[in-house]
């Protein structure tokens, strides 16, 4: 055994250690120069994803992070490099950008060591042809072919031994944002290539086609393993797009590269100009290093935009002033102007500022004259620093009420009360908004009022928390002439009972289909009906609304002096992100149904158009068909010096009060809520009941704090002021008056 050990380690010395530590342990194992990545950043790759591989490369440590496009790949750029990172967006226009001799130095690059990371089309790149007529020019490096899927979602991503045996990743579900990957299906061997499945499809999504396709569950999202000398780490889902999922990006160098990689994150300085930075269609070489000198110079806070990110997220309400990079021809910074000029003036007309240049300063002209016109990005950088030393203007005020405004009243327990729909109310000038607990519903908390928002949550625990009287006067203020708008929990609550042991009031003549189990969530496409045309004015034939778990109703038992029509319908299969079996198919059932209940009048939607800004004119228009008026579009957008605050809400009156009685409207703060992980790099402060306060022992928190971010924490009583007092860097107030004093100190 001796002499074979030694045979052995003199091979590995004639070989080179490298070679020798390659293939036990990972090809970069104990290099102490730095680890040189290329991101890819030509076309078909200019989007968020792009953005967010930048900045995770361009500030890991011991690290360099090089853009480059089809042009620079085919002369040379992975010459020097040791991992290419390819992102999502189409892997079409990335191999068509390459070109033959780029996508042949991208196999060579690989095949003798390099290392080579592809997220979404970055994996559905070096796959193989699913067809020989196909001209999407795959580049054949692993053996599985594109399986056709579609939607967006958060997935749960099921990773197994193997993931954790070659990338330390660890084993078990993780829940990564999905946006129309592939599913890989297993192809024809590949010479030099050997991959394994590291990671399944924990559940199914398809909410953007009718046509039926099979379940994505079970099937491989992640691969991995060697072509050549060299190592390819392909996921078809996004986790860049999170810092809670960072773990697989590490995970993945650690395979492709051997180096257990770390970088930092940003952090929002008080008083910093937030500036986004507009990236669809406005990528290239140039623009990649500006980001690179934006996100690590620490002199702005700075946020992508995309179109997408701007009508569904409402991005732009966060910046103060916006960069619009030169872009192919006229198309850079487009995503401001096509189906968002609305948005984009609003924005200027508030004080915001936009400066362009190159393409987008010619799409400006076009579009939107009143956009700062540059030079280049020096110029822009000059005006934006200019612009960041004006004096800050005393915000606008949030309009008055008007004389009388209407009553709306919101169902609010544990699980919470529909915040997006009653700040819509609170900060409209004609409607007021009072909160109902479920005992209000028996004693009177009903009388007056004009309309009654039931929210989503758990039908079940809201039906029994009313209990039966209150149920019986929910029956009655309808019955009698009051408005009901049911979302999600609330539209289930006015169906007919389904199944046993799941209560409905039954107002009107349909039941839910009820699936087994839970759908999930996922954006889905509707289709509007004749009436739903009438409802939803000026709005399109086919919308796509966010869903989470609502009813899919079909017709139930005919119910006397009642008139309720069908207005849209689900165009979308399948939703079920929550388990791995597939679901009933939802297409063709309802989703919207509205019309008169005896005197009363309901509107009934069963998925969430209030979850994104560019479908809030649904739930006005929901508003109005039940009492004439629509809510005005006034918006909680940021006030240039705001601080930037995330409030985690909680469910008692006290706090529910100061939130839309007076934090809202307080124009030295920029408040929001609903936040995930990626928010935390852009605030000044985090707030929260210590009724709430689990979170908080989240890493990313932890990091917020440490970076210099303030948490400020409610505690009432001595023992949740004892639990407070054990989170690093909170500051403890007894009330929430004493939040405003606690962020500004």
């Amino acid at each position: 055994m001796k002499k074979i050990g030694m045979a052995i380690l003199l091979l590995a010395c004639a070989l080179g250690m490298d070679a020798f530590t390659q293939v036990v342990q990972g090809p970069d194992v104990g290099r102490t120069a730095p680890l040189r990545i290329a991101v890819y950043v030509g076309d078909g790759a200019r989007n968020v994803g792009a953005f967010r591989w930048l900045e995770i490369t361009t500030r890991a440590k011991n690290c360099t992070s090089t853009p480059v496009d089809g042009e620079a790949v085919r002369n040379g750029a992975l010459d020097d490099v040791d991992v290419l990172v390819m992102p999502g967006g189409s892997s079409a226009d990335e191999a068509l950008s390459l070109k033959e001799e780029g996508r042949s130095k991208v196999k060579e690059f690989v095949k003798r060591g390099g290392g080579y990371i592809g997220t979404c089309a970055g994996c559905c790149l070096v796959m193989q042809e699913s067809s020989p007529k196909s001209k999407k020019k795959r580049l054949d490096m692993i053996p599985f072919t594109f399986g056709a899927s579609g939607g967006a979602a958060t997935m749960p991503v099921k990773f197994n031994d193997k993931a954790k045996e070659m990338c330390g990743i660890r084993k078990g579900v993780w829940k990564v944002r999905y946006h129309g990957g592939p599913v890989l299906i297993p192809g024809k061997p590949v010479d030099d290539a050997k991959i394994e499945v590291l990671a399944t499809y924990a559940g199914d999504v398809n909410s953007s086609s009718s046509k039926p396709r099979p379940s994505m569950a079970g099937r491989a999202a992640v691969v991995a393993g060697t072509y050549g000398k060299g190592r390819i780490f392909a996921c078809a889902v996004h986790p860049e797009s999170d810092v809670n999922d960072h773990g697989i990006l590490r995970g993945a160098f650690k395979y492709v590269a051997g180096r257990d990689l770390e970088w930092d994150y940003p952090q929002r300085k008080r008083g910093q100009l937030a500036v986004g930075m507009a990236v669809d269609h406005s990528f290239g070489v140039e623009t990649a290093k500006l980001i690179q000198r934006l996100v690590t110079n620490g002199e702005f806070d700075v946020i992508p935009l995309s179109a997408e990110r701007i009508s569904k997220e409402g991005v732009l309400h966060q910046v103060d002033a916006v960069l619009a990079p030169d872009g192919p021809g006229t198309s850079g910074g487009k995503g401001l102007y096509s189906g968002n000029l609305s948005r984009t003036q609003e924005f200027l007309k508030r004080g915001g500022r936009i400066f362009a240049w190159g393409g987008a300063a010619q799409a400006a002209k076009k579009h939107c004259p009143e956009v700062t016109c540059v030079a280049d990005a020096e110029a822009a950088l000059a005006a934006l620093r200019a612009f960041a030393a004006e004096p800050v203007p005393a915000p606008a005020p949030f309009p008055a009420k008007v004389a009388k405004p209407l009553k709306a009243a919101i169902y609010c327990d544990k699980d919470g009360s529909n915040v997006i729909i009653a700040r819509m109310l609170a900060l409209s000038p004609e409607y007021e908004v009072k909160f109902l607990r479920a005992a209000d519903y028996a004693n009177g908390g009903l009388d007056g009022i004009d309309f009654l928002i039931q929210p989503g949550g758990s039908c079940k625990g809201q039906y029994e928390a009313i209990g039966t009287n209150g149920i019986e006067k929910l029956r009655k203020y309808v019955l009698e002439g009051g408005k009901y708008y049911g979302v999600c929990a609330g539209a289930f609550m006015a169906l007919q009972q389904s199944r046993p042991g799941w209560p409905r009031i039954g107002i009107v003549p349909y039941k839910g289909d009820d699936p087994s189990h839970y759908r999930g969530g996922a954006p889905i496409k509707i289709e509007l009906t004749k009436e739903g045309e009438e409802v939803f004015e000026g709005s399109s034939n086919t919308r796509t609304v966010e869903y989470f778990g609502g009813p899919a109703p079909v017709p139930g038992e005919p119910v006397e002096d009642v008139d309720v029509k069908v207005l849209a319908r689900y165009v979308g299969r399948t939703i079920n992100t929550a388990r791995p079996e597939p679901v009933e198919p939802m297409n063709g059932k309802w989703a919207f149904l509205g019309g008169r209940v005896g005197k009363g009048k309901v509107f009934i939607s069963c998925p969430h158009p209030e979850l994104t800004l560019c479908t809030y004119d649904m739930v006005r228009a929901g508003i109005k068909y039940l009492t004439g008026v629509a809510p005005s579009q006034v918006c909680n957008a940021r006030a240039r010096g705001a601080v930037a605050v995330l409030y985690n809400i909680s469910k008692n009156d006290e706090s529910l009060k100061f939130y839309f009685d007076a934090f809202l409207r307080d124009r030295r703060f920029y408040v929001r809520t609903g936040f995930n992980a990626n928010d935390y790099a852009h605030a000044d402060a985090i707030v929260t009941e210590m009724s709430e306060a689990s979170w908080l022992d989240a890493p990313s928190v932890r990091r917020f704090a440490k970076r210099g971010g303030k948490i400020v924490v409610v505690a009432r009583n001595d023992k949740e002021r004892a639990a407070a007092a054990k989170i690093a860097g909170a500051v403890v107030v007894g009330s929430c008056a004493e939040i405003p004093a606690a962020i500004l100190n």
